[in-house]
């Protein structure tokens, strides 16, 4: 598909931040290399590296802002608002329409087994 990159993250709902960051970094090496909330500071967000991976740990602030899914699998993308309009076109479901938060321009969609799929472009 025109537009992808390559797998941005993983991502994995916590309910304990910090003991998810030490197992991650002290137990497994990754490095914490960022740490926000999400653009309605309903979530608090670290991604942490190791290599070529990145993992986003999710810590929603109420049960109820849990995102879609705990789960999901994020691709980076060159033109995200225009592979959303053809994801779009194509008839693929929204779950979550184009969003800018701390800089990440997203979109989630449902996959053809009910799988989460994020595109996502970092600007600015």
């Amino acid at each position: 598909m025109r537009g992808l990159k390559g797998v941005h993250h993983v991502a994995l709902l916590t309910r304990d931040l910090e003991q998810s960051v030490q197992f991650y970094r002290d137990l497994l090496g990754f490095q914490e290399v960022e740490r926000f909330f999400d653009q309605g500071e309903d979530a608090e967000i670290v991604f942490l590296s190791l290599h070529n991976t990145l993992l986003e740990l999710l810590a929603p602030r109420r049960e109820e802002v849990a995102p879609p899914s705990s789960f999901h699998l994020a691709f980076a993308v060159e033109g995200v608002e225009e592979l959303f309009q053809e994801l779009v076109s194509r008839g693929v479901p929204v779950i979550l329409p184009l969003t800018v938060s701390a800089g990440f321009h997203y979109a989630y969609f449902r996959g053809p087994m009910g799988e989460t799929i994020e595109i996502v472009e970092r600007k600015g």
